[in-house]
């Protein structure tokens, strides 16, 4: 069991190695093979083909397709945190990952830069995890005339764009200097301004 635990990661390692160095285009079953020291056989046992792979290696390497089950344990185990505070956590620390995951930026950049249908069934998927979370937040949702879900759209990319545009470029961004501390402070603190408008 250990051991099958262990080719996993070796595998996930060999694609994160491959894709930071040489990009997607890459990643090739052989190459993965090879990279990890993990036999194809086992790769075909258990994922049975390489799109299956790469599809675990996204889940993995995700941000809420690998946390949505830790946000949903925190509201069904009556945690000691609203709704509101929850919700802030997971989006300042999607906040740090892409400024600070050099694999999860370079995900983020191929998922929007080409058409790719592993990559469309991804976003599918992820999309589903996204659509379990606002059933749970349903009963948090204070009425006003603007819809969450509109606003979550903008929360979510903004941060994004800003951690990617923050580890990519200078970090300067309306004036503030989102490679320091104190100024991506200041957008969480805004993120979590907004959300006290629309969560309870």
């Amino acid at each position: 069991m250990g051991n099958k635990g262990n080719n996993d990661t070796k595998l996930f390692l060999a694609i994160e190695d491959l894709f930071s160095k040489k990009g997607h285009a890459a990643l090739g079953i052989n190459a993965i093979s090879k990279k990890s020291g993990v036999d194809k056989s086992y790769i075909y046992r258990k994922y049975e083909t390489f799109e299956n792979l790469l599809e675990a290696y996204f889940i993995h390497k995700d941000y809420w397709s690998a946390r949505v089950s830790a946000v949903n344990d925190a509201i069904s185990n009556d945690a000691p945190f609203s709704m509101r505070q929850i919700i802030d956590y997971y989006l300042h620390t999607q906040f740090d990952t892409v400024l600070k995951d050099y694999q999860f930026q370079k995900l983020m950049l191929w998922s929007v830069s080409e058409e790719h249908e592993l990559m469309k069934s991804f976003i599918e998927k992820r999309e589903q995890v996204g659509e379990k979370l606002f059933e749970a937040l349903q009963s948090e949702i204070l009425e006003t005339e603007v819809d969450f879900r509109a606003i979550s759209v903008i929360n979510v990319a903004a941060l994004y764009y800003l951690g990617l545009h923050a580890a990519s470029n200078n970090g300067i961004f309306c004036g503030l200097d989102l490679s320091t501390a104190q100024d991506q402070q200041k957008i969480k603190d805004a993120i979590s301004f907004i959300n006290k408008k629309f969560l309870k």
